[in-house]
């Protein structure tokens, strides 16, 4: 099986391109949106404000040319001089700040047209100021009425022109900017479209490769199971193997000794007598030795007595070598438990205690027994230091979750406050067990 790694890492970088040219595709997009607002809607707009002034200022000289023209107040055309130089001013200085913020957006022969115009109409009033000093008013106020009058209107009207060419200007680039925030928006919606489609490729990937590791995982642990169960097949075959050679064979060469030297006894000097003696006393314990040994090994009896039974002799046994304190009350109305799970129950405990005797160091223990609906609860409480930081599980740990893998059971191990360690098991028990406790 190929790991996805390659696969993955090539997503992921196939993903980053992507942000990146949506990214970069996004901030051109925006800064050509504020290039567009910036330097054409912006500057239209102050340019607008502009022409505005200069439609204000014509329209102001158009009303002082009326006044001109109609003399109500009696005023020497030579009066109105000082108002006109203002005008000027005031519409040269709009004039060249609307060219300046128009700049090359507007074709150059309009804008020379338009300062054209302006120059032609201010020679005309200069005229009309050299006739009006020279005292010939009459001729002054018809230059005004045939010339700057028509001139004047068709500043108003260029100005106008502008005035509409500008606001034309900015609803294109309004529109402009629609469009750019349109593009965005679209390609925002393919860039999350993709983005799911992406994920949704990662993740499937992800979850195939996943059961794929899982189904092969679950066929390992399956071979692991099959293989811890044939293991410990074998253990127990070769435990009672041994622990029958023990007894049969061993066990009756040693009676056999011990007659011998009985009869040894009977027939020697009295000088051999005693040496006989501690010979026979040796076979002995050996026999006994070779007997406990084979009952450890293969004990008749959890086969003959039960679980319950066996347990107490076991921690009789332990007691008895070990010279550690067990705390123990016996179940009362223990239900039987299939021998083929009294034998890991039993080996269980066994390791329990064999690991408190080795590395707790302790001078008693607690076992716990007992067995109801809920099932059989087995408990081994040390009183020692605990479970150290840097605990590592043995293969004797391994073994008995093995163990207990194999009866449905559980294993578990804690720390005891304030110190100490609790090794528990907990397993089913099927319907006859209970039946029997009931009964």
């Amino acid at each position: 099986m190929t790991s996805p790694t390659g696969r993955l890492l090539g997503g992921v970088l196939f993903t980053l391109l992507i942000i990146a040219a949506y990214a970069g595709y996004t901030l051109n997009s925006v800064r050509r949106m504020r290039q567009v607002q910036s330097d054409t809607i912006d500057q239209n707009r102050k340019a607008a404000l502009q022409l505005i002034r200069i439609q204000g200022d014509l329209n102001a000289l158009a009303l002082a040319m009326r006044d001109m023209l109609d003399n109500l107040d009696g005023y020497p055309l030579t009066a109105w001089s000082g108002q006109l130089e203002r005008m000027h001013g005031n519409l040269d200085d709009a004039i060249r700040v609307e060219s300046q913020l128009v700049g090359t957006r507007r074709d150059a022969q309009q804008t020379a047209y338009l300062l054209s115009s302006f120059a032609q109409f201010w020679t005309a009033v200069d005229e009309v100021r050299k006739l009006a000093e020279m005292g010939d008013e009459r001729q002054a106020r018809e230059l005004v009425r045939q010339t700057l009058l028509p001139r004047q209107e068709a500043l108003s009207a260029l100005t106008a022109r502008l005035l509409v060419q500008n606001n034309e200007a900015e609803q294109r680039a309004a529109e402009e900017v629609l469009g750019i925030f349109a593009g965005i928006e679209r390609n925002a919606y393919w860039f999350l479209a993709l983005s799911v489609v992406l994920v949704l490729a990662v993740g499937v990937t992800l979850i195939r490769s996943n059961r794929a590791l899982f189904d092969r995982v679950t066929e390992l642990s399956d071979q692991r199971r099959e293989l811890a169960q044939q293991l410990i097949a074998t253990q127990e075959s070769t435990l009672r193997s041994i622990s029958r050679d023990l007894h049969d064979e061993f066990g009756q060469i040693l009676t056999a000794v011990g007659a011998m030297l009985k009869r040894a006894g009977r027939l020697a000097p009295s000088e051999f007598h005693e040496q006989i003696r501690e010979t026979s006393v040796v076979v002995q314990e050996t026999l006994e030795k070779i007997r406990a040994l084979s009952q450890s090994l293969q004990p008749v009896i959890l086969e003959e007595q039960g679980l319950a039974a066996a347990v107490q002799w076991h921690l009789s046994v332990f007691q008895r070598q070990t010279g550690i304190a067990v705390s123990y009350e016996p179940p009362a109305n223990f239900p039987e438990i299939r021998p083929t799970e009294s034998i890991h129950v039993f080996r269980i405990l066994q390791e329990a205690l064999n690991n408190a005797a080795r590395h707790a160091k302790v001078r008693a223990v607690t076992v716990e027994l007992e067995a109801g609906r809920a099932g059989l609860a087995l408990s081994v409480i040390d009183h020692g230091g605990g479970i150290p930081a840097s605990f590592k599980p043995g293969i004797g740990l391994a073994g008995m979750r093995e163990r207990a893998a194999l009866i449905d059971g559980v294993l578990d191990i804690s720390s005891v406050l304030p110190t100490g360690t609790r090794i528990s098991l907990t397993m089913p028990l099927g319907p006859e067990s209970a039946g029997e406790e009931n009964g």
